[in-house]
């Protein structure tokens, strides 16, 4: 992880640099936009993208559109299976979002049984589909589970570099299963080592090159039409394509209708990720999993478009210690001022905490002097800073009435919220909420304090349809014949919330279902 990264908002950015470990990202689209997620009821083969005069025309076996965690991953199994592989990428370089990911899940691997490591994989099975509601594909998670460790031998075949340490990912987990790369980032471990196995195995890797239609031809897809950075159209003929392109965070209307409020959307991952992968399946038939899918994100306080600090500060006051963007001792209001929640719900699961703002119009922390002082102790850098230099999303004020006017908050209804809480904290035991009592702790001390928690969002997870091999499925849920969907495009192991409790699981996805895809579809071509 950075040492040093934007201060994105006073209080709570490090859990947004946290959430980023073991997730893995593939970046691959151009500038923003937009999108429409309603998909083609026939899945008819009249493409919305009128293609300039061709350029170039590549033939291959199969495109991979996205050079990141997954694509890296299917890129390389295609080539090792004897395809002939194309790999797009619309940015200039590989590696994605993944660049900052720290490791992977696996269970059964030598590195883990050096250790003296010994996990059943049942046992992780079961907790996963306990955790969403049985709502999750559980023959997807046992496949991908018992899996997981041939792909971490397969990933170390390939040159990936591993540091040899397998833990729980530094106590948040509830087994240890977390490989962590060399470096302890794929950055130095993974990206560097998988980009060059591609260019040596033959993957013609074109960076630079966005995708922008596929191809139909009798509902099987036949190749896509891409363009370069001098915005020349290529026409590659395939016999399959491999969406690989990390999501939809930075795309508007797919982010509204999974729910949040655009404007209080912060986002924090690398560029490129504006739901082009998901716009070109749904433009062919695909059924959309948006509104089941899940992210990577967290709260914090304020916007924060200036400044630079220490991330060890933020993880250790704001995260670890359960602090304001994360929830903790203070109170929290919506846009009405009143009260919604116990305000460390998320602390056995931080990917919780941005939950309610899909709910909300609008979340707001409130606390007073003493409870900040008690959050900064040790820190007088920081406490200087909230005191000289506070956002805009953050109000420093000697009433309460003074911060629900500033936030254009009823005041009656703010007073009300802080004078019940006040009054629960007095009391030792939450009626309203059951909050525990140590964190209850009244706001008396002024001054008081007032910030808008935005939402400091890293990535989508899922947004197409698949079944279980990966490939992408149409409205009754059949596959489209020749199209798989791969990473943070396709993720199918989770609906709704990231449960995190086992460490890298989604970024042992993105390599499982990049080998999946390849696989399954070097069968498809052979007929």
């Amino acid at each position: 992880m950075e040492k040093n990264l934007s201060r994105r908002g006073f209080l709570g950015l490090t859990a947004a640099g946290v959430a980023l470990a073991g997730a893995g990202l593939a970046g691959c689209s151009p500038a923003n936009t937009g999108g429409n997620a309603a998909a083609k009821e026939d899945g008819g083969d009249s493409p919305s993208y009128e293609p300039g005069e061709i350029v170039e025309t590549i033939d291959a076996d199969i495109v991979v559109v996205g050079l990141g965690m997954s694509g890296l991953a299917a890129a390389v199994q295609a080539a090792n299976n004897g395809d002939a592989v194309v790999g797009i990428e619309a940015t200039n370089t590989t590696g994605g979002n993944g660049i900052g990911v720290e490791g992977i899940f696996a269970v059964g691997t030598k590195l883990q049984k050096d250790a003296g490591i010994e996990v059943t994989p049942v046992e992780i099975i079961q907790t996963e589909m306990e955790e969403a509601q049985m709502a999750t594909n559980g023959a997807l998670w046992n496949r991908f589970i018992n899996a997981s460790g041939d792909n971490v031998e397969w990933l170390i075949e390939q040159g990936v570099q591993f540091s040899g340490m397998v833990d729980d990912y530094l106590g948040s987990g509830v087994v240890s299963c977390f490989h962590w790369f060399e470096g302890d980032v794929a950055s130095v471990g993974y990206v560097p080592q998988m980009t060059a196995r591609a260019k040596e195995l033959g993957v013609d890797m074109r960076l630079e090159t966005s995708a922008k239609q596929l191809i139909m031809s009798d509902r099987k897809v036949a190749g896509l039409y891409a363009e370069d950075s001098g915005g020349n159209t290529l026409q590659i003929n395939a016999k399959a394509v491999i969406l690989a392109t990390g999501g939809y965070a930075q795309n508007q209307d797919l982010m509204e209708e999974r729910g949040w409020n655009w404007d209080n959307i912060i986002y924090g991952g690398t560029p490129g990720h504006n739901g082009d992968g998901l716009k070109m399946a749904f433009d062919v038939g695909a059924r959309s999993f948006v509104s089941s899918s899940t992210f990577n994100c967290t709260n914090i306080c304020g916007r924060g478009d200036t400044f630079a600090w220490k991330a060890d500060t933020f993880t250790s006051v704001f995260c670890g210690a359960g602090m304001f963007g994360t929830g903790g001792a203070q109170l929290w209001v919506n846009e009405d001022g009143e009260r919604f929640i116990c305000e460390d719900f998320a602390k056995d699961n931080f990917e919780m905490q941005s939950v309610p703002a899909m709910t909300h119009r609008a979340m707001y922390s409130v606390f007073d002097r003493a409870i900040l002082e008690a959050g900064l102790a040790g820190d007088p850098d920081m406490l200087e800073f909230v005191d000289t230099d506070p956002e805009d999303d953050l109000c420093k004020a000697d009433s309460i009435a003074e911060l629900a006017e500033y936030f254009g908050m009823d005041a009656a209804a703010l007073q009300a919220s802080v004078d019940r809480y006040n009054e629960l904290c007095e009391q030792g035991a939450d009626a309203d909420f059951g909050k525990p009592a140590e964190s209850m702790i009244p706001i008396s001390t002024p001054p008081f304090y007032m910030a808008k928690l935005n939402q400091y969002y890293l990535m989508s997870v899922g947004g197409i349809e698949c079944n279980i091999d990966a490939q992408v499925v149409n409205q009754t849920k059949e596959p489209i014949a020749g199209l798989y969907a791969v990473g943070t495009d396709g993720c199918m192991l989770y609906r709704n919330i990231y449960t995190i409790n086992v460490g890298g699981t989604c970024n042992g996805n993105n390599v499982n279902s990049g080998r999946t895809a390849a696989n399954h579809a070097h069968g498809y071509i052979a007929g």
